[in-house]
């Protein structure tokens, strides 16, 4: 059987004199992809990464292996030669039967005529090795991945145009080569070997004059258009014709015999990053015939070098003339950064320099004179910023530098062009495979719980889990439950992650990275030890610092730069929790207890502040704190409208939970219960698990500390209502029966009535309840209050329909619309709408419940209280079993149990589950 296969113009299949007909698209991509590396596996990932890039279709390793299919079918008799090598494809052919595998070998045989003195046979082989183009490569193919193999074949081309055109003018024929010499540099005006052929042509034919101006006329194009001066060879070359002398111009240094291998061992546990691995895929298709340059950044101990030289060994194949290494030691606890120049010397050593230039410029030159027309892989591991990397870059077309950084490298994107890779934590299921793959998969499936439990407690840090991991495998009695228990009950999670090699100690791998902050960047990062998290704002770190903005925001985006934190979406910024760890550390150990009392009220102040804001524009508002004027060094948030208040409630909602923790321990107690109150008029119709028993339970020790009964009696009334909605009714009457007998200390109108309210809210019977509810209306109209007025008649309202008072029901929930209306209050109006829905309920007129409670939906959703439209949902669903419809209830109670469970309201989600299980038992 005779195959002929041709990339070097439209792709054409011969198989046995006859035209193979390969369908458009995905076929004749994976076809080039495999050709363009004949003879060598293709990983089926590779092919996914360049068929589809980042627009994956469903299962597209599927839809790889069933293109595959199709060119097995149409190749036929030759169906074989694509061979699957493991989760890999290889095309087996010969080198008589691929145009690109019989130009590589008439150019490795060119190089060796040239080299025995025979340069006319040199160029008679490059001849018929030009022959073989038909055309631009691959030119009938769309897609980016077939573009990307046809431009660098093209530039191959011209690489060996060069050759050949460089043997003729050795054998005489100098004068003929100058114009065709013209007629290229017009397509390819900066590029400096061609313009080195024709001044040596020039010279050669007697033309001097002509080829000084030819020189003169790149370095005007090479600054107009590249702002660069000519390299050191062409420069040589100029001098020499000047002297009349050209034959003392040195030829590139020969390649040496010895190809460089330097990639160190890439570990067999690798486990994941599949998507980061596509890019890189990506990104090396896409260079092309260019010098490709990509880095891979992130947080010290993410895994960067493990996935680079992963990747490296994955692609070595790739480049024939060598791979190098280096670790440029930017972020090592174990030794000083490297210099660019020694790594230079060491790389020209690897290279067979004969001899080692001493300067910095002089070595990067001779590095990338050998290099220029090499294939070579180039990974620049641990740099310390763009800097340390840039005299390092290749710049041989074909060549690939990676590079890896705790710094984001930022100029290599501005400067070079670089694509970028970011690491971040892995995802769950890849922290947990990693985790499987050191300590076995049995005994991981045997302790998956424990398995996740510790894969989150090491944030899942790649460090850290394979340090654990280790731990682990060490020790197979150890039971990972222990494990677990451990790391997750740690004071500080960095005195269980400890080991005595620096570079698998995150504490060490911190450091490294914390010592070249300046002060204020220090400053800034000791920071987030101090703030409760998950992140904060400029904002924040302002009055955190106690400094101006545009002090604050230059300290983030400098430990945003070295990945010492992220930068979010909407202006804001996340540490990993390790990090936190050390930063707490950091805070706890260099900073004086007088800043850090400081620094803590600072911030307590700028989020009661900005709470207290928020909350009196949203409704139903008028919670009656006043904190008075921000302390000094305090950058209140700006919150103009509404909008922006809820969304400042959502973003923080962690962070001021977690702020009455942290600022418990600052003698802080008029601010802890004032922020207290503020959270729980945001939380009090609405549910929150167990947040808000913490959050008041903590502001009620601040009260009772301060002494102050009043705020006492609020507390513990929030604390009821916290309990209730979480299922604690037990829990609810405790506190509510010391809210009453405070209550009676206190004295005062407003204190009778809130006893009452809490009464009426967790009554049993129903005529009792409304007994407690009209008395509590009765004391907060007295007390002058009419936010908590307006909550006593939707208590009324719904006490009196459970009672069977429907007339004093609809005059309560009429009131309650009313006053919704005059206070532009769109909680209370979908309120008074769920109110009329019960009415209709209980008195049969079910259509007109549902649409009252369709309103009551749209209005709870629109203000901002899923939690009371989930509630509505539950009445809708009681309507539609009553009217006869299981199916629709089914529906209504399942979305009302979502919502439950997601707002941790047990016993509203038990109460629903309870109907679902009884509408099952009836079918």
């Amino acid at each position: 059987m005779a195959l002929d296969v041709r990339l070097l113009g439209p792709l054409e299949v011969r198989v046995d004199g006859g035209q193979v007909a390969i369908p458009r698209g995905n076929a004749t991509t994976i076809l080039a992809l495999l050709l363009d590396d004949a003879g060598r596996a293709v990983p089926i990932s590779g092919l996914v990464a360049a068929v589809y890039g980042d627009d994956l279709p469903l299962d597209p390793e599927t839809q790889v292996q069933n293109t595959v299919g199709v060119l097995r079918r149409q190749l036929g008799p030759a169906r074989d030669r694509i061979e699957t090598v493991g989760r890999a494809y290889r095309f087996r052919i010969g080198e008589d039967e691929l145009d690109t595998l019989r130009c590589r070998a008439g150019e490795a045989e060119a190089r060796r005529l040239r080299l025995d003195g025979h340069a006319d046979r040199a160029a008679a082989v490059l001849r018929t090795a030009l022959d073989e183009w038909r055309g631009p490569a691959l030119a009938d193919l769309p897609g980016r991945a077939a573009g990307a193999i046809g431009r660098r074949l093209d530039e191959y081309r011209l690489a060996l145009l060069e050759q050949r055109i460089d043997a003729d003018i050795d054998t005489g024929r100098a004068a003929g080569a100058v114009e065709e010499l013209r007629h290229i540099i017009a397509d390819h005006d900066t590029r400096q070997r061609l313009v080195a052929l024709l001044m040596r042509a020039l010279h050669a034919s007697g033309r001097t004059a002509e080829a000084l101006e030819a020189f003169a006329a790149l370095k005007e194009r090479l600054a107009d258009s590249l702002g660069a001066d000519p390299d050191r060879e062409l420069v040589a070359l100029h001098t020499a014709i000047l002297r009349d002398k050209p034959a003392d111009v040195e030829p590139p240094p020969p390649v040496p015999a010895a190809v460089p291998a330097m990639l160190p061992r890439a570990t067999p546990r690798f486990t994941g990053r599949e998507s980061e691995i596509r890019a890189l895929d990506r990104f090396l298709m896409d260079a092309g015939a260019e010098a490709g340059l990509a880095a891979v950044t992130g947080m010290g101990g993410i895994g960067k070098t493990a996935l680079a030289v992963r990747w490296a060994h994955r692609v070595a194949h790739r480049f024939p003339d060598g791979q190098l290494y280096f670790n440029l030691r930017g972020y090592d606890p174990a030794a000083p950064g490297a210099r660019a120049e020694d790594v230079l010397g060491e790389a020209l050593a690897a290279l067979g320099a004969a001899a080692i230039p001493a300067g910095l410029d002089e070595r990067a030159g001779l590095y990338r004179t050998i290099l220029a027309q090499r294939r070579v892989l180039v990974l620049l591991d641990n740099a310390r910023d763009a800097a340390h990397v840039r005299p390092l870059l290749l710049t041989a077309p074909g060549s690939f530098t990676i590079a890896t950084s705790r710094d984001r490298l930022v100029g290599l994107d501005m400067n070079e062009g670089a694509e970028f890779v970011h690491l971040g934590p892995m995802p769950g299921a890849e922290s947990e495979a990693l985790l499987a793959r050191r300590i076995g998969p049995e005994r991981a499936e045997e302790h998956r719980e424990a398995v996740g439990r510790i894969a989150a407690a090491c944030g899942r840090l790649p460090l850290a889990l394979t340090l654990v991991g280790s731990w682990a495998a060490a020790d197979p009695r150890l039971p990972l439950d222990a494990l677990a228990d451990r790391i997750e009950g740690a004071a500080n999670v960095l005195n269980v992650l400890v080991s005595t090699d620096a570079g698998s100690d995150p504490r060490t791998v911190f450091d490294c990275s914390y010592q070249l902050l300046d002060e204020r960047d220090a400053a800034a990062f000791r920071l987030f030890g101090l703030h409760p998290g998950p992140d904060l704002t400029p904002a924040a770190m302002a009055s955190l610092m106690g400094a101006a903005p545009a002090e604050a925001r230059a300290a983030l985006e400098a430990l945003a730069e070295i990945n010492l934190v992220e930068a979010l979406p909407g202006d804001r910024y996340s540490i990993h929790d390790l990090l936190r760890a050390y930063a707490t550390e950091c805070f706890a150990d260099e900073v004086l207890e007088a800043e850090r009392r400081a620094a803590a009220l600072r911030m307590l102040e700028h989020y009661l502040h900005a709470a207290v804001r928020a909350d009196r524009l949203l409704p139903p508002g008028g919670h009656g704190v006043d904190p008075g004027p921000a302390a000094p060094g305090v950058l209140v948030e700006a919150l103009p409208d509404a909008a922006l208040a809820a969304a400042w409630f959502e973003a923080e909602h962690r962070v001021l939970h977690g702020l009455l923790r942290t600022a418990a321990g600052f003698q802080a107690d008029l601010r802890v219960w004032q922020l207290g109150c503020v959270l729980a008029e945001r939380t009090v119709d609405r549910s929150g698990g167990r947040e808000p028993v913490e959050a008041q339970t903590l502001a009620l020790a601040a009260a009772e500390r301060r002494g102050q009964g009043l705020e006492q009696l609020i507390c513990l009334g929030y604390l009821t209502i916290a309990h209730a909605e979480h299922g604690d009714g037990g829990a609810a009457r405790d506190c509510a029966e010391r809210a009453g007998r405070l209550a009676a200390r206190v004295g005062g109108a407003w204190a009778g009535a809130f006893a009452s309210y809490l009464r009426a809210r967790l009554g049993a019977d129903p005529e009792a309840a409304l007994v407690e509810a009209r008395a509590a209306k009765a004391g907060f109209r007295d007390a002058g209050d009419r936010h908590w007025e307006q909550r006593a008649v939707e208590l009324v309202g719904s006490r009196a329909v459970a009672a069977g008072d429907l007339a004093e029901a609809r005059g309560a929930f009429a009131a309650l619309r009313s006053a919704a209306a005059q206070r532009s209050d769109p909680v209370a109006a979908a309120a008074a709408d769920a109110g009329f829905g019960r009415i209709a309920h209980r008195e049969g007129r079910y259509r007109d419940a549902l649409d009252h409670y369709r309103r009551a939906v749209e209005g709870f959703t629109a203000a901002g209280a899923p939690d009371r439209a989930g509630r509505v949902r539950e009445l809708a669903g009681d309507t539609r079993e009553a009217m006869g419809d299981p199916a629709a209830a089914r529906t209504e109670w399942r979305l009302a149990e979502q919502r439950s469970e997601a707002a941790g309201a047990r016993a509203e989600a038990a109460r629903v589950r309870a109907k679902l299980h009884a509408l099952q038992e009836e079918r």
